[in-house]
Formats: structure tokens, sequence, C-alpha cells
């Protein structure tokens, strides 16, 4: 004889998920590239900063080995020595600010954190180029007024917020630069002194 017949069971889907909507997949994959983007961002940033921080190393190690024959030699000639090695790093950095547009919106984003206790708008000065090659993914305040001013080299940066202010120029980093090597170089005269 025959076996008798079952009644078929159903699969029970309770416990299934249901597959997300296409909006859900798109936030997903906006998430997905933002975080992508941030990493890499930090990555580049990060290892741009090493080798600009090697490359001024070695610069100051070139400034000093030249400086160290001219001892003898008067101040004037000293300085003049400094700003060609501070021009040639600005030639450096601002050829690494061109190739890499994403120098500058790391530096961007830290001259506007920067001022993040000023209230009002952000009002940002770039060259138009610099503007042109910036990530779209860039996380910047809503309140940000764009301004190009052609007259401002590659990679300056000018960031506004109340009577708060950031020059980010390359030009004014570079002096900066400068003023840590005089201070540096007083303070390492000041310790030999003493010994």
């Amino acid at each position: 004889m025959s076996e008798p017949a079952r009644r078929a069971e159903l699969p029970d889907f309770g416990n299934m998920r249901r597959p997300p909507t296409a909006g859900e997949l798109e936030d997903l994959e906006t998430r997905a590239y933002a975080e992508g983007w941030e990493k890499g961002h930090a990555d580049g940033f990060a290892a741009g900063l090493a080798e600009a921080r090697g490359a001024a190393q070695r610069l100051d190690a070139i400034a000093g080995a030249l400086a160290a024959p001219l001892a003898a030699a008067d101040a004037a000639a000293v300085e003049q020595l400094r700003e060609l090695a501070l021009r040639v790093a600005g030639a450096l950095a601002r050829h690494t600010l061109v190739a890499r547009p994403e120098a500058v919106a790391g530096l961007l984003q830290e001259a506007v954190a920067a001022l993040a206790d000023a209230e009002g708008p952000v009002h940002i000065t770039l060259h138009p180029q610099d503007r042109a090659a910036l990530p779209e993914s860039i996380a910047l305040p809503e309140s940000v007024r764009w301004h190009d001013d052609p007259d401002l080299a590659r990679g300056d940066v000018q960031v506004q917020r109340a009577a708060s202010g950031i020059d980010a120029r390359l030009e004014s980093r570079l002096r900066e630069l400068a003023r840590r090597w005089l201070d540096a170089d007083d303070d390492e005269a000041a310790h030999e002194a003493r010994e």
C-alpha cells in the first residue's frame, strides 16, 4: 500500500531579513565611500606630513652642513643661505600641493577646525585651480563661503571666521619654519655656551 499523504509544511520565513531597499543600498554606498575617503585622506595626509617633515629635516641638515664652513662668515651670508633653503623648500612644497590636491584639502580642514570656537560663516579663500581640484566629499561646515583669488599662489589657504583668521599661505608657513630654525639655533647656542 501507499504511504498516507502528508501535509506539506512551509519553511519558516519569519527569521529572514528583507533585502535592503535601493535607498538603503545608496546610503550604505555613500557611507562606505565617505569612510574610505576619510581613511585615504588621513593616510595620505599623514604620509605627506611625514614626507614634508623628512624633507624639512634634510633641508635643515643641508643648511647646517652648508653653514658650518661659513661659521666665520657674517650673519648676512647665513641669512641668505637660509633664505635659499626656504625657497627650495617652498618650491618642493608647492610642487607637492599642486600634484596632490588632497594635501590642500587636509590643510583646509585643519584651518577650519582651528576656528571651530568662533561663530559665524567660514570664509575660505583659495586659488581657483585649487578650489576646482578639491575632493567633492571634503567635510566642511555648511556655513562656508567660498572666495576665489587668482593672486594667491597654488596651495595657499586663507580662512576667516568672525574676527579670527588663519593665514595658511605657503609663504607664511615657510616664514614660521624659518622663525623656528632661528629659535632652535639660538637655544642650541645658549646651551653650548652654558657647557
